[in-house]
């Protein structure tokens, strides 16, 4: 499986993105690649090419836990 996170450079995502990345292999050991994203607001959580989490969509950043949930299910 093939996780990754795409985060507005603008609004300086990317510590979020990180921290969420961290959590994520921490708990289920899978690698999450960091993009970064001219889209403003972006922060969007993809897996195997398929969003799994849009915070264009919710208006919301996901809850690690959130995120981590879904990858086990999905695992």
């Amino acid at each position: 499986m093939t996780l990754s996170i795409e985060y507005c450079i603008t609004c300086n995502y990317r510590p979020m993105a990180a921290s969420l990345a961290m959590v994520v292999k921490k708990e289920t050991g899978m690698d999450t690649v960091l993009n970064g994203s001219n889209k403003t607001g972006a922060f969007e959580v993809i897996l195997d090419g398929t969003l799994i989490f849009s915070k264009l969509h919710s208006n919301r950043f996901p809850a690690h836990s959130e995120i981590v949930d879904d990858l086990k299910r999905k695992g």
